[in-house]
């Protein structure tokens, strides 16, 4: 589990929408359990609707109620988010400080709105081992399993981790549970007397990596300079993965064609070690829907709620299928 502070003191940078830090020096920062300070401005809880990390990048949500001063709604990109780079500490360890404090005061607003209700004994929260972020179940059943949406951490009833969420997490490309890490895109073009390259950082699952490494060696083929990092985007995705989760890129692959029948072949091996993990439950229920078994697919995702009521992973899943096929079916009665 991450330390626990009563205070962070950092310095930020405010990030544009090119992905550019600005200015030559950072500002100071300072984070209490009142608000956020960066520089001159101040950032209360209740304006963060969420947050997560990239390497040394901070990213906040902002709620849309948020009331923020002039300078702060001016670094917004696209009216929705603060991009921040963390200097002195661990952005990780922010983020962790902020969801801790957050989570807690929402945790507070839930009970009270339950008092109120006389629904009082309905109100539950547990806090997860891992980021110490406090986790709202109420009105949930309990399960074997309960999600993190902080730290994507999944742990059981009793503390035990099963996956940490800094390692195996719902890939950003895919969607899929699996190994996720984030890699450089590396590109060297030369033409005639020009010669130049571009980057950028993505965090993918090892099968997305694989399909990066291809791309960036066919495009880097004729220069030895970006080879190199194409060939280490394919060694960092096959190195150091969990002995006990070795095969789970293999099914995920096999998953994303439809070819269910060998990928529930390995993920029954999977469940030897992590007996019903709703990630892998979701990761099947995918392979059964690409190849058009909707009920198996289905029967799927209810196990994975039924083993963890609050993995948001398939709760959002569902909610999109169900709002595709609404769409979908106003679209025919339209066309009638």
């Amino acid at each position: 589990m991450s330390k626990k502070y009563s205070e962070l003191s950092f310095k930020l940078k405010y990030v544009d929408n090119h992905g550019t830090a600005q200015g030559l020096f950072a500002q100071k920062g300072f984070a209490n359990e009142e608000a956020i300070i960066l520089g001159k401005e101040r950032l209360i809880y209740e304006d963060i609707a969420n947050s997560t990390t990239r390497d040394n990048r901070l990213i906040l949500a902002i709620s849309p109620t948020a009331s923020l001063s002039k300078k702060v709604s001016n670094q917004l990109i696209n009216e929705a988010a603060l991009v921040l780079e963390i200097h002195q500490i661990n952005a990780l360890d922010l983020k962790r400080f902020i969801d801790r404090i957050n989570s807690k005061k929402q945790a507070e607003i839930t009970k009270q709105q339950f008092i109120e209700a006389a629904e009082g004994h309905l109100f539950y929260t547990v806090n997860c081992p891992e980021c110490g972020a406090t986790i709202n179940l109420s009105r949930l059943n309990k399960t074997s399993y309960t999600y993190c949406r902080f730290c994507e951490t999944i742990f059981q009833q009793n503390q035990d981790l099963m996956t940490k969420g800094s390692k195996y997490r719902t890939c950003d490309e895919c969607q899929m549970f699996d190994r996720v890490q984030g890699y450089t895109e590396f590109y060297f073009y030369f033409l005639l007397i020009i010669y130049g390259y571009s980057f950028k950082r993505r965090y993918l699952c090892d099968n997305c990596a694989d399909k990066v490494f291809w791309k960036t060696l066919l495009i880097n083929f004729l220069f030895i300079v970006g080879i190199i990092p194409s060939i280490w985007i394919k060694i960092k995705s096959l190195m150091n993965r969990d002995s006990e989760l070795e095969e789970l890129a293999k099914a995920n692959a096999l998953a994303r064609i439809g070819n269910y029948q060998q990928a529930d072949v390995i993920y029954s091996q999977l469940y030897n070690h992590y007996p019903n993990h709703p990630g892998l439950l979701m990761n099947e229920g995918l392979g059964h829907l690409f190849g058009n078994d909707g009920l198996g697919g289905a029967e799927r995702f209810k196990r994975s709620l039924g083993y963890c009521s609050n993995y948001y992973p398939v709760i959002n899943l569902i909610q999109k299928i169900q709002s595709t096929s609404q769409q979908q079916t106003n679209n025919t009665n339209n066309n009638n």
